[in-house]
C-alpha cells in the first residue's frame, strides 16, 4: 500500500488500554512509530496541542531580560485541542481570515518607561513611530496548526510588504557602548571612535508548524516552516578622523578665500602687473613699429575687485558622498561613515547577494569574513580617493571662475624740441573670470599741447599710438591672467599633508571592522534558528529551547557572549511549538496549554 494511500485510510481513533491513552489502536510496537498514531490529517481539529508566539524584541542586555520584561513580552497563544488561550489579556484578535489567532504590537511607549534605552541610549527604538510598526502575532489552532510572527508583519500575522516610503527603521544598538560597558578593555582596542553603532532596518521573524504533518513526519521539523525578512542593516563609525580631514580641507578653502580677497591692494600683484605691460609696450617701442619719439612714463596696475564662490567645494564639506556600489556612504558634516551590509557582501560576492539579507542558510554570520573586510577597505579607499579628485576639481573650478576687475593707467611722453613732454595716457581695464578676461582701452590726450606736439601725434606717431592701444587690448587680459594665476596655482588641489589625513579614515574604519566582526566580539546572525534543517550551527542559548519547539529571528546579534555579562539580542522572533498529539499530552507533554 502506498503512502498516500495509508494516508486516506487512517482515521481518527484515540483508544484507550489500562487508563493510557493511546496513539495507535494497538500497541504493537511496529506500528507505533508515527506520533500521530491513526489521526487523519484530513480532520485533525481535536487532536493535537499547539502553541505559536511572536516577539519583536528578545534577548538579554547589560542584566536585563528582555524575554521576561513585561513591556517587552510578545503576544503567546496555546490550544490544548479544545480551546486557545492567549497571553498578554489585552491583545487583539487578530484580523480575519486568521483564527484563533491575536495580535500585540510592542508597545514602545512602555517599553521608554522602563528605560526602553536601556543605558544611556544603547538600544533605541523608533519611540516617534506608531506601535503597529513592530507586530507581534500568535496562533493556535485546534486542529494543531499554529504560527508566530514579530516585526514587519500584516495584521494577520504575514510578512508585510515594504511600503512605497520604504521599510522604516527598527532599533539602534550603540556597539561601543555595549561592548565598554562589559569589557572597557575590549572597547579600548576600538581607537579613536566616539561610536560605533548597527542600524536594523524593518525585520520579521515568521514559525509556522502543522501539527498533524509534523506528527507523522520522520523528522518533526518537516511540518514546519520558518521565513525571514531583514531590509537592512547598517554599520555607522563616528570618528573624529572624519573631522580631521574636513578641517585639513576647509583650511584650504579659508587660504583660498583670503588669498583672492586679498588681491586687492596686494602690490606684488599690481607690480606684476604693471610689469609685464611694461615689458610688452617697451618692446614695441622698441621695434620696427616702434619711435624713438615715444616713450612710457609711469605705469600703474591695480586689483579693483576680486571675488570667489566657494559654495561648491563648500558643499563637498557638508553633503554626505559615497561609492557608487552603495556599501559606504561618508557624512562628513556628521563625522559619521555609515556602511550598508547587503551592498557590502554583494561587493565582496558579486551576484551571490541577489535578495539582500533575504534567502540566506539559517545561522549565517554576515560579517566574519576577512574577505568583506576587504571589499570594505577597497570601497572606502576608492570612495575617499574619488572625493579628493571633487574637490580638487572644485577647487580648479572656482578659482578658474574668479571674477578680477583691474584697472592700468600708462603715461605717455613725447620728445619735442629736445624735451619729453607728457601728452596723456592709456587707460585700460580688464574684467570678467580669470579664464575670460575682457579689456577695454582708450587714449586720453592732454589738452593744449601746441601745434608741434599735436603735429607729431596726428603725423608720424598717430600709427604707434594706435599700436600701443591695439597691444594693451589685446595683451593685458593675458598679464594679469598669468600674473593672478602664479600667486593662486598651489591652491588649485589639495596639499599632500590634506591628503594624508585619509589615511587615520582607512586605519579607522578596518580597526574597528577587525575588533568587533573579525575577532567574534559582535556576531551579526541572520535568519536564527535552532535545530535547523541545513545551514550553519545553532547559536548555543537556542539549543537550550524545549525539544519540539522551533524558532527563527530576522536578526541576532551577539556580543561578547564568551564573556560575564555578555549580550545577545533578537530582533523579529517567530516560534511555534512544540506540537503534541492527545496520546502525548496524557502522557505529559505540552503540559501548561
Amino acid at each position: 500500500m502506498s503512502v498516500g494511500a495509508a494516508a486516506v485510510l487512517v482515521s481518527i481513533a484515540l483508544v484507550a488500554q489500562t487508563s493510557v491513552t493511546s496513539e495507535a489502536a494497538w500497541n504493537d510496537r511496529e506500528w507505533d512509530r508515527a506520533r500521530a498514531g491513526t489521526v487523519s490529517c484530513s480532520a485533525p481539529v481535536g487532536s493535537f496541542a499547539s502553541r505559536g508566539e511572536g516577539r519583536a524584541l528578545s534577548g538579554s542586555l547589560l542584566g536585563i531580560d528582555l524575554d521576561s520584561l513585561a513591556a517587552a513580552s510578545g503576544v503567546r497563544v496555546t490550544n490544548n485541542g479544545a480551546r486557545a488561550l492567549h497571553t498578554p489579556s489585552g491583545a487583539t484578535p487578530a484580523a480575519a481570515p486568521a483564527t484563533e489567532a491575536w495580535a500585540d504590537p510592542l508597545n514602545v511607549t512602555a517599553l521608554s518607561a522602563v528605560n526602553a534605552n536601556l543605558g544611556n541610549g544603547i538600544l533605541k527604538l523608533p519611540l516617534n513611530s506608531s506601535t503597529g510598526v513592530l507586530g507581534q502575532f500568535g496562533q493556535a489552532q485546534t486542529g494543531g496548526n499554529a504560527a508566530g510572527a514579530a516585526g514587519y508583519v500584516t495584521q494577520t500575522g504575514g510578512i508585510g510588504l515594504a511600503p512605497t516610503t520604504g521599510y522604516p527603521e527598527l532599533a539602534t544598538l550603540s556597539l561601543s557602548q555595549l561592548v565598554g560597558s562589559i569589557s572597557p578593555g575590549t572597547a579600548a582596542l576600538l581607537g579613536n571612535v566616539s561610536d560605533v553603532s548597527l542600524t536594523v532596518g524593518a525585520v520579521t521573524g515568521r514559525a509556522a508548524m502543522n501539527g498533524c504533518a509534523s506528527a507523522w513526519a520522520s523528522n518533526a521539523a518537516d511540518g514546519v516552516t520558518r521565513e525571514y525578512l531583514a531590509s537592512s542593516l547598517r554599520t555607522e563609525i563616528s570618528s573624529p578622523t572624519v573631522g580631521g580631514l574636513i578641517t585639513g580641507v576647509a583650511a584650504q578653502v579659508t587660504t583660498l578665500e583670503n588669498t583672492v580677497n586679498g588681491l586687492v591692494g596686494n602690490t606684488s600683484v599690481a607690480s606684476g602687473i604693471t610689469s609685464g605691460l611694461t615689458t610688452l609696450l617697451n618692446g614695441i617701442l622698441a621695434g620696427p613699429n616702434g619711435s624713438s619719439l615715444l616713450r612710457l612714463g609711469s605705469v600703474q596696475s591695480s586689483v579693483v575687485s576680486a571675488t570667489i564662490n566657494l559654495s561648491s567645494v563648500r558643499a563637498l564639506l557638508q553633503n554626505p558622498f559615497g561609492d557608487p556600489g552603495g556599501v559606504l556612504t561618508i557624512d562628513p558634516a556628521a563625522g559619521v561613515i555609515r556602511i550598508d551590509t547587503a551592498a557590502l557582501l554583494q561587493a565582496a560576492y558579486p551576484g551571490s547577494y541577489g535578495a539582500g539579507l533575504n534567502g540566506l542558510p539559517p545561522n549565517t554570520n554576515l560579517l566574519a569574513d576577512p574577505n568583506v573586510l576587504t571589499a570594505l577597505n577597497s570601497a572606502l579607499a576608492a570612495t575617499l580617493s574619488s572625493w579628493i579628485g571633487q574637490v580638487n576639481a572644485a577647487l580648479t573650478a572656482a578659482i578658474d571662475a574668479v571674477q578680477l576687475n583691474v584697472s592700468v593707467r600708462i603715461n605717455l611722453q613725447v620728445q619735442a624740441l629736445g624735451l619729453w613732454v607728457d601728452i596723456g595716457h592709456i587707460a585700460a581695464t580688464t574684467s570678467g573670470t580669470l579664464t575670460a578676461l575682457t579689456t577695454s582701452a582708450q587714449t586720453v590726450l592732454l589738452p593744449g599741447l601746441g601745434p608741434v606736439v599735436s603735429g607729431l601725434i596726428s603725423g608720424i606717431l598717430s600709427p604707434v599710438l594706435a599700436l600701443l592701444l591695439s597691444t594693451v587690448i589685446g595683451g593685458l587680459a593675458g598679464i594679469v591672467a598669468n600674473t593672478v594665476n602664479a600667486v593662486l596655482s598651489t591652491l588649485r588641489a589639495l596639499p599632500t599633508a590634506t591628503v594624508a589625513l585619509t589615511n587615520p579614515i582607512l586605519a579607522v574604519v578596518s580597526n574597528v571592522y577587525t575588533q568587533l566582526y573579525l575577532t567574534g566580539v559582535v556576531a551579526v546572525t541572520a535568519n536564527a534558528q535552532n535545530d535547523p534543517v541545513t545551514g550553519h550551527a545553532e547559536p548555543a542559548d537556542l539549543a537550550s529551547l524545549p525539544a519540539g519547539r522551533y524558532e527563527v529571528s530576522a536578526i541576532r546579534i551577539g556580543v561578547l557572549e564568551a564573556v560575564a555579562g555578555g549580550a545577545r539580542l533578537y530582533l523579529g522572533r517567530g516560534s511555534v511549538g512544540p506540537g503534541c498529539s492527545q496520546a502525548e499530552v496524557a502522557a505529559g507533554g505540552c503540559a501548561g496549554y
